[in-house]
């Protein structure tokens, strides 16, 4: 069903750029002024301007996307809004100024996706560009900070083109070092942000290479997600600007009249809005204009919230009120069901033991992860900067094999927690957005996308490396978001070091009924109620609350203080079996963050020792021993290259690993002492055992 929203009566309340609208008749005439006094005049050149500074948000009315891309290369990231490309001209007819807004929107995918590495970029999330909705930007500001916190705003009369910065055109340059004037600055960049359109990588590297709907960022948010969009008319007429223009506007901007052809959308006040139904009239004309079929989804469904109070020692879902007493009865079947899950691992193929303890952690990772945002946020009001590391708010279960059991885990987790098998999402039906709209949107309860793959963790990268936007924007009820992978087996270190990565080794035989198998897991998930997760729930707010009035009352903490809610919460667990008459499972353990979670966990290295021991027993040719060192060398394929790399990254610094990516193979050299002392016996160093 179509989300249509009535906008026009609440138009009054709606503002741009910090400038609310009066609740009387009379015109606000009021405009925001900066205040500066000049204490200099220098002479730069544009290199040194925008040096020495890590990141970059940026707004342009026009641009030279050559020019982005040679300021970017001095960045490691980038927000850029690009206010238009095209000369604004004034005209009474409302279809003529939507065409020229979606022109913008269309043209700016066409000109980035022109430039390969630039695309490359807003592929691997280190620079996105918005174009605006709302209304026409014509400012050309430019925040740049750097990691130690320098910041730097530019104002200028110059575009973000090469002829406004190489004195071709007679330009005014301004910037100001202080942190006052960067927050103001970046206050109204973070309000045109939110009130722009994304530029995703999907549109630029669309197949279809003239796609005017699902080419075009505006018209594709309202296609696939059944949004109301709403424009803004510039009443005032624009500079004219000298615009090297990298696509036909006119071409463009006359199919866009085309398409919209009789919409007669609603206006009002100089608001237009464009609600699903419109799109449909627009797509009839679409296909009219390319003989082709389209066709529009717009389904949603809310997704459960969950919520403490830990005043109370309450918790609701969907505001309803939780019965953290449930009966015994109900807690013993959830525990059965569990176990009985768990014992149908003993017939997958591998390490079942291995398997089975690997399901344990991710399950005790889950069901804790609520509280994680709550207390990420508290560390950072009381300046304990080293506790927000223990509270992951992502999760990546990877494996080689497709059977793995991590799917139907993930969801039996889920099912506990709120008593729904909620949808799946996967890489096709995700995008970008909707995992921002799940951090901010979803309370509490994780958020779950399947079949994760490089390419589209390579969008998605920029969310992951940056998780302390949870505590910086005080989000106390942001969810984990999970995320399972066959393809993703070894994300790069800076990833890793943001999230849980569990790698799951074993998969279902090959000879298994695999229809009766999946019967098997559908009816525990149709069976398992939330009677164990509301008894886990009730022990834990004690745990958590107590932590919460140590954080915010204790007044010497160790500077080296971090909550360990992993072990809390697999203690808690185990309690809980203990409790209610089970026998401790021997894969049902106290987890800690250092030793079973963090980037530098000893299972890690463990896994790593295990993968290079199995490789030894069945490859000594691979081999090389000498008195001091011990020389591994692999082919030259990516699969080595990321085995290699793998070791280097998880191996402890106490084997001294040394990688080495060349033409023809992948080698890694180790110290042969530590090695033999974690493997627990002696290399052999005859020659038969050397390449």
């Amino acid at each position: 069903m179509d989300e249509q929203l009535s906008l026009f009566d609440v138009v009054e309340g709606f503002s741009v750029i910090n400038g609310e609208k009066d609740n009387n008749d009379e015109p606000n005439n009021q405009i925001k002024c900066y205040r500066t006094e000049l204490k200099d005049v220098e002479y730069r050149t544009v290199e040194d301007l925008f040096a020495g500074f890590n990141t970059i948000k940026a707004i342009t009315f026009s641009y030279d996307i050559g020019f982005i891309d040679s300021i970017m290369q001095q960045f490691d990231y980038g927000e850029i809004i690009l206010g238009a490309n095209f000369i604004v001209e004034k005209d009474d007819k409302l279809n003529n100024f939507m065409a020229e807004v979606y022109t913008n929107a269309y043209e700016a995918g066409k000109v980035i996706k022109s430039h390969k590495r630039l695309a490359e970029m807003l592929r691997d999330g280190d620079v996105e560009f918005h174009t605006p909705l709302y209304i026409l930007d014509h400012r050309k500001i430019y925040l740049l900070k750097a990691d130690d916190g320098r910041t730097r705003v530019i104002t200028a009369s110059a575009n973000m083109s090469r002829s406004a910065w190489n004195n071709e055109h007679m330009e005014f340059y301004n910037y100001d070092d202080s942190l006052y004037c960067y927050e103001e600055y970046l206050h109204d960049f973070e309000v045109m942000w939110q009130d722009s359109q994304d530029i995703p990588y999907d549109v630029i590297s669309a197949k279809k290479e003239n796609d005017l709907i699902d080419g075009n960022p505006v018209l594709k948010e309202v296609k696939e997600k059944g949004r109301t969009i709403v424009l803004q008319q510039q009443e005032d007429v624009c500079e004219i600007d000298n615009v090297k223009y990298f696509i036909d506007h006119k071409k463009i901007n006359s199919e866009y009249k085309a398409i919209i052809d009789g919409v007669n959308p609603k206006a009002k006040n100089g608001f237009i809005e464009i609600i699903p139904k419109t799109l449909e009239k627009i797509e009839h004309n679409y296909k009219k204009f390319l003989c082709k079929t389209m066709k529009v989804n717009n389904v949603s469904k809310p997704y459960p919230s969950l919520e403490f109070n830990y005043a109370d020692k309450q918790a609701t879902i969907d505001g309803n009120l939780l019965n953290l007493n449930p009966s015994e009865e109900e807690v013993k079947k959830d525990i059965d069901e569990l176990l009985g899950m768990y014992e149908n691992y003993n017939e997958f193929v591998g390490n079942s033991k291995k398997l089975k303890e690997t399901h344990f952690k991710m399950m005790n990772a889950i069901f804790c992860s609520p509280f994680n945002a709550k207390l990420r946020c508290t560390a950072m009001l009381r300046g304990i900067k080293a506790a927000t590391d223990s509270l992951p708010l992502f999760l990546l279960a990877a494996s080689s094999e497709a059977d793995s059991g991590k799917t139907f885990a993930v969801r039996a987790a889920l099912k506990m927690m709120t008593g729904e098998d909620l949808n799946i999402m996967n890489k096709a039906s995700c995008k970008k957005e909707d995992i921002k709209a799940a951090q901010l949107a979803c309370k509490g309860i994780p958020f779950f996308i399947d079949e994760l793959d490089n390419r589209f963790l390579s969008t998605i990268k920029d969310i992951i490396k940056f998780p302390s936007t949870c505590e910086e924007n005080q989000l106390e009820n942001q969810p984990m978001i999970i995320f399972a992978s066959n393809d993703v087996i070894e994300p790069d270190t800076i990833l890793r070091k943001r999230m849980v990565f569990l790698r799951f080794d074993g998969g279902l035989p090959s000879d298994i009924d695999l229809s009766a198998t999946k019967g098997k897991g559908e009816g525990i998930i149709r069976r398992l109620g939330t009677g164990l997760y509301r008894e886990y729930l009730r022990r834990m707010l004690d745990s958590v609350t107590e932590i919460l009035e140590y954080m915010i009352h204790e007044k010497n903490i160790p500077d080296s203080y971090y909550p360990d809610l992993m072990e809390i919460s697999s203690k808690t667990l185990l309690n809980i079996l203990s409790d209610y008459g089970y026998d401790i499972p021997e894969y049902f353990k106290v987890l800690t963050w250092r030793d079973d979670y963090s980037p530098n966990a000893n299972c890690i290295s463990e896994d790593s020792i295990e993968d290079i021991n199995q490789l030894y027993q069945h490859n000594r040719r691979a081999f090389t021993v000498e008195k001091e060192f011990v020389t591994i060398e692999l082919g030259s394929d990516k699969g080595s290259q990321k085995r290699c790399e793998n070791w280097k990254n998880t191996l402890p610094n106490e084997l001294r690993p040394v990688y080495q990516k060349l033409r023809d193979c992948s080698k890694i050299t180790l110290d042969r002492k530590e090695l033999e002392k974690r493997l627990g016996y002696k290399l052999g160093s005859f020659p038969f055992f050397r390449r």
